[in-house]
């Protein structure tokens, strides 16, 4: 929607989400206690203030304080003060329409709920809308979301009229500027409309309709959401996804290792023609067997162009030096160069530092084992290029300068107190010598949620940070 602000002061952020069997993303159930401790707490007395909002059938508001037995001997009770107001609108409500009587609703709302539950703090505030078929789920978060959610209900019912059975999306986690993703489900048929409307009203979406599924933090591309809804309809297929921009497609068959559908889907995904969509960027794919099998391809045919690592840091390119000898084993000091996480991804960095009187030439994949605190070696664990159309080059390391290599893979759970690992076995050079590495690093875990069955990405060595 063009015209979008953002408007700081008031205490609330959302969800926009559905009535029909998804659990509305975001919500946390609790016991609600009376402040007596025991009974249900019953609606707050509202005024009928509200009642004066064109388009507003019904509010509820409930306090939903409880009170927090202490953890220590000794440590008293707490109390934990939230607020939820359901706000139910007229069912055939215009979006510019829903928009407005959420936002004047909000509104009238806030010095009640300030003045009936004072010590309720901002992020313990939560609002429901529902409108006809679709719910939304508002939260607090310590700014004024008035014009955020009037945003996301007209973008709600936009979904809706577009073809949407259920949409989902969380006002509260907008970044700066950019609109917080929905969560639409609908019929296949129904994907590639709603797509184009989502890209209109600058909102991103996840998609999901009988065995297509798309998936994107940024706005979406109906070309590419036509594609997978092409490739589910493919005989055989159970499931077709897209995580864009940068994963493959994804596409399951129900076949077995050596079973010509696996080869068929392939087939067709090769020769598909309606691709590449916005971006222009080729897309990969994987045609997965349910029960073993696996094909990689190009949708279209069309391959990318060959890659290499880029350095590290903003220093001058090393010389290339043609002249310069191959590294040997003993020339390299292999050790752990830290690890990060962000928003369920992982990496971590190997170093390679040249510790020999000159230079030396290093080009290739480093080989790395993945170690528990036993010394076995997880298993199931699968490398892959750190991106498809990667290749290693030649570099050439200065005395004293270190090459580095990335680890990348997606967070795994802990929670069964799995064997996680503890130390890498790294082969730096093809034949060499592995050396064991732990990867204990300041301030950060000492060990990697890389668990057996892991899929990780391994990048080629690049010039690496000075020093």
């Amino acid at each position: 929607m063009p015209g979008r602000t953002r408007r700081r002061g008031f205490w609330v952020a959302g969800v926009i989400g559905a009535v029909v069997p998804l659990a509305v993303i975001g919500c946390v159930a609790v016991m609600v206690w009376d402040r007596d401790g025991g009974s249900k707490a019953p609606a707050l007395e509202l005024s009928d203030e509200w009642r004066s909002v064109s388009g507003v059938r019904d509010v509820v508001a409930v306090d939903e304080s409880r009170r927090v037995p202490g953890e220590d001997f000794g440590e008293e009770d707490r109390w934990e003060h939230s607020v939820r107001v359901e706000v139910t609108l007229e069912d055939d409500l215009s979006g510019a329409e829903a928009a407005a009587a959420g936002q004047e609703v909000l509104r009238l709302l806030e010095p009640e709920i300030a003045r009936l539950v004072p010590d309720a703090p901002a992020d313990r505030i939560s609002t429901v809308f529902t409108l006809g078929t679709t719910e939304g789920s508002v939260g607090a978060s310590g700014r004024d979301p008035f014009d955020a959610v009037g945003d996301a209900l007209a973008d709600a019912v936009a979904l809706r009229e577009a073809g949407a059975t259920s949409v989902s999306l969380s006002v509260s986690g907008e970044g700066a500027g950019s609109p917080a993703k929905a969560d639409v489900r609908a019929p296949k048929d129904a994907l590639t409309a709603l797509a184009t409307v989502a890209r209109s009203s600058q909102r991103p979406v996840d998609l999901f309709g009988g065995h297509a599924w798309y998936r994107s933090n940024e706005l979406p591309d109906p070309v590419a959401v036509r594609l997978v809804v092409d490739a589910s309809e493919r005989p055989s297929v159970t499931s077709a996804q897209l995580s864009a921009p940068f994963e493959p497609l994804i596409v399951l068959v129900e076949a077995a290792e050596g079973d010509r559908l696996i080869d068929d889907v392939s087939r067709w995904l090769t020769a598909y023609d309606g691709y590449p969509g916005r971006s222009g960027k080729p897309l990969a794919y994987t045609v997965q067997g349910t029960r073993g099998g696996e094909v990689e391809g190009w949708v279209g045919g069309t391959t990318p162009p060959r890659t290499t690592m880029p350095p590290f840091g903003d220093a001058e390119p090393w010389p290339a030096d043609p002249a310069a000898p191959s590294c040997r084993v003993p020339d390299l000091e292999v050790t752990f160069g830290g690890h990060d996480a962000a928003a369920g991804s992982r990496q971590a960095w190997i170093r390679a530092r040249n510790a020999g009187g000159q230079a030396c030439a290093i080009e290739g994949v480093p080989g790395v084992e993945f170690l528990n605190a036993a010394g076995a070696a997880q298993t199931g664990v699968t490398t892959k290029p750190y991106e498809p159309s990667m290749v290693p080059e030649r570099v050439v390391v200065p005395a004293g300068e270190s090459v580095t290599a990335v680890i990348d893979w997606q967070a795994m759970s802990t929670a069964n107190d799995p064997d996680v690992t503890t130390d890498l076995r790294v082969t730096a050079l093809p034949g060499g010598k592995p050396v064991r590495i732990p990867v204990s690093w300041p301030g950060a875990p000492s060990d990697l949620d890389i668990l057996d069955g892991a899929e990780v990405r391994i990048s080629p060595w690049a010039q690496g940070t000075p020093g």
